[in-house]
């Protein structure tokens, strides 16, 4: 007779803290954005909020498809002005969207330093913008997610 193994099943409660946090911090504030013919639902959490309401000037969400030995999504925090076609959520935060390919693939390189390479702002991968962008400020850091 085996035993049932309730951490690992459906029915396991997990970590505690983490329940906690998604109950309490939730991505409350959304807002929908059209580009390309695509609607992306943009979403923050009353944490960001506050962080945003302080600040003099708009955040700039760079989400980042980055093509090299494996496709990885990023999700960097800049200050404005940057160089590319940015995309207005509200007035204070600005988004970007960039399929990058790397400029060589080696695994070292990637892991450490994202190897700049050139911009594929034209053909398919401009074109794989995602559905949803979550972003949230915790611990004096901004953080964010992406989905397709």
């Amino acid at each position: 007779m085996s035993l049932l193994n309730l951490q690992a099943s459906y029915f396991a409660l997990g970590n505690p803290l983490a329940w906690l946090e998604r109950r309490f911090h939730r991505y409350r504030h959304h807002q929908t954005l059209r580009i390309n013919q695509r609607e992306i639902e943009f979403s923050w959490t009353d944490r960001a909020e506050t962080a945003l309401q302080h600040r003099r000037r708009a955040l700039v969400v760079d989400l980042q498809l980055y093509f090299s030995c494996v496709v990885k999504k990023r999700v960097l925090f800049h200050q404005p002005p940057m160089d590319f076609e940015s995309f207005r959520v509200n007035d204070k935060i600005e988004l970007y969207f960039r399929p990058i390919a790397s400029a060589a693939c080696d695994p070292n390189e990637f892991a450490t330093r994202y190897p700049p390479g050139r911009d594929l702002s034209a053909g398919a991968a401009a074109r794989m913008l995602p559905r949803s962008v979550e972003i949230d400020y915790r611990r004096g850091n901004w953080q964010g997610q992406f989905y397709y």
